[in-house]
């Protein structure tokens, strides 16, 4: 990058805000000459005329002002930034990749448990669909769905799901409905196999009918669903917050077992770091709190 030299901005920016050669040169703690100088540097540099020299008075031209306002803010913000990137050297923190519907449904409302009982280490969540890689990344670890056997990482399953039916209460306000009356609503799709949640559904059922909407995200399918524009197959993890304050309702009384699973999956750089073993131990705590209540699953073991 052509950048012009710090030490010139700096002293512009003086300068321009204290209104004299001076004034700048006291409080950058250098002459008035060296000053002098790192100005006509930077008017060199730039070919531009920023100030306008009247014996020993000076004042901005028209370009010098702007740019005065620009570059100041420009170093305002380097500061800022270095002192925000500074104050996290010197806290313990722990970089956690997780998936988007997850945090918002599941962990982020557990969160305030964290906080009361590690306030010493920081969690900064990095919001993402895709499977870290984590030799580019800074992250320390992530939390997936799935069966655990991704190559060249630690995984420890975390807990179990469910698929369940859900939609908003005014959809079906006379309560949980027959499986073939909640399946003529709009269908809302996104991740999850119905025929998988179908499976076995004794006397059969017609057709279904394609999706009425597909999202790439369930929080945006959840959402639909709970703006009543049709019923949504979804795992009890991401719905059960919604459940319990009443803003979805079950749409049949139909759950069943997920084939996959959450796992916390970190690095080999990672493994033995007692931030992370922390983290686990918390996060096996809270599944085991979440996982009771699921059908055909069993608790995770305790951490080792």
């Amino acid at each position: 990058m052509a950048l012009p030299p710090l030490s010139a901005l700096r002293a512009f920016v003086a300068v321009a805000r204290l209104g004299s050669v001076v004034a700048a040169a006291e409080e950058l703690h250098v002459t008035h000459g060296a000053v002098s100088h790192q100005l006509r540097s930077l008017e060199e540099y730039l070919g531009v005329a920023l100030l306008n020299r009247k014996g020993r008075r000076t004042s901005l031209t028209e370009e010098g002002r702007i740019y005065a306002y620009q570059i100041r803010q420009a170093l305002d913000n380097v500061s800022l930034i270095s002192d925000r990137l500074r104050k996290r050297g010197g806290t313990q923190r722990l970089r956690v990749s997780v998936l988007p519907s997850f945090a918002t449904h599941w962990l982020v409302p557990r969160l305030g448990d964290w906080l009361r009982h590690h306030p010493d280490l920081g969690l900064s969540l990095d919001a993402s669909m895709a499977f870290v890689d984590f030799e580019p990344e800074a992250l320390d670890c992530a939390i997936r769905f799935g069966h655990g056997d991704w190559p060249d990482v630690h995984a420890r399953r975390l807990m179990g799901d469910s698929l369940l039916l859900v939609a908003s209460p005014r959809l079906f306000p006379e309560g949980v409905p027959s499986l073939v009356r909640a399946l003529e609503a709009p269908i809302l799709q996104a991740s999850e196999s119905w025929e998988s949640w179908l499976a076995g559904v004794e006397g059969g059922l017609p057709p279904l009918s394609p999706p009425a909407l597909e999202f790439t995200d369930s929080t945006q399918m959840l959402e639909a669903a709970r703006q009543g524009l049709g019923v949504a197959l979804t795992r009890r993890s991401i719905a059960d917050a919604l459940l319990s304050r009443g803003e979805l309702v079950l749409a049949s009384e139909r759950e069943t077992a997920h084939s996959s699973a959450y796992y916390l999956v970190w690095p080999h750089r990672s493994h033995g770091s007692p931030r992370l073993a922390r983290f686990l131990d918390w996060l096996l705590s809270q599944a085991e709190d979440f996982q009771r209540n699921l059908p055909g699953q069993a608790p995770p073991a305790s951490s080792p």
